[in-house]
């Protein structure tokens, strides 16, 4: 395959997912974004983003494991404002049309960087693992085990006027604060979930013949750099959607729509 950069149609892109036998899909903040989900690197465009302004600090210095543990009230005060943006948010069509174009393949998996939770809300019920966790599970600071509480158990916090939480949870086992199972920045407590991890380290060892990355910025490339493993491992076959011709991943890939999730994703379940 080609690294050069080639712009393709739908219908390129159509026909190639087509034909697909193993297919893997990786979402990253591009495909929360036309649900209106912000990322941290676009400052200032929501409540939870403004936060760390107005606290003085950056907002990833909130999301820290120290943050949770050493200021738990204003960690948890800036996770609140994020997972009621979150939890505000409608999937958009593009999730459907997505899940539909996987559910054509004999074998799919979809992996994301996203810890929203918008792909199980959108009736994805398939092989799936959220590489950073989700916002909507917790576990201890400490942690005190690998344990970690699944979405049902996961209440949400009061918050004062000025932001801060109250009543934040804690947990179970030991007592001391919950944090969201998810990775953080500086993170080296994060327990992991075993059995996803496996299924997606299974589907890469089998070999997809065709992986499609979806609204991954660059600025860390976890599908691209799978993409590209893959692609000179196995000779798969990488498909990109990203309106930004400048990502990393836009100048590497072998078919690369230049368009948002939601229209790529749409006009290709059309097609299909």
């Amino acid at each position: 395959m080609t690294t050069a950069t080639r712009t393709a149609s739908l219908e390129e892109v159509a026909a190639r997912l087509a034909g697909a036998r193993r297919l893997l899909i990786g979402t990253g903040a591009g495909m929360s974004a036309d649900s209106g989900i912000a990322t941290y690197r676009r400052v200032g465009e929501t409540g939870w983003q403004a936060y760390g302004k107005t606290a003085g600090v950056d907002a990833a210095d909130l999301m820290t494991p120290r943050a949770f543990e050493e200021e738990p009230a204003r960690a948890w005060g800036f996770l609140e404002l994020r997972r009621r943006d979150c939890a505000a948010a409608v999937p958009h069509p593009g999730y459907a049309a997505l899940h539909a174009i996987a559910a054509r393949a004999p074998e799919a998996f979809v992996q994301t960087t996203n810890v929203d939770g918008l792909h199980p809300r959108a009736g994805w019920t398939g092989g799936f693992h959220e590489i950073h966790g989700s916002i909507w599970r917790l576990q201890c600071v400490g942690p005190c085990s690998r344990s970690f509480w699944p979405n049902e158990q996961v209440p949400w916090c009061e918050l004062e006027e000025t932001g801060l939480a109250r009543d934040w949870p804690r947990c179970p086992a030991c007592g001391r604060t919950a944090r969201p199972h998810a990775i953080l920045f500086a993170d080296l407590e994060y327990t992991g979930n075993l059995a996803p991890e496996a299924a997606r380290r299974a589907f890469h060892e089998a070999g997809p013949d065709v992986v499609l990355v979806v609204g991954e910025s660059g600025a860390i490339p976890t599908h691209a750099h799978d993409a590209q493993t893959l692609r000179r491992v196995r000779g798969a076959c990488w498909i990109e959607i990203n309106p930004d011709p400048g990502a990393r991943g836009a100048r590497l890939t072998d078919l690369y729509l230049p368009l948002g999730a939601r229209e790529a994703l749409v006009g290709l379940a059309e097609l299909l």
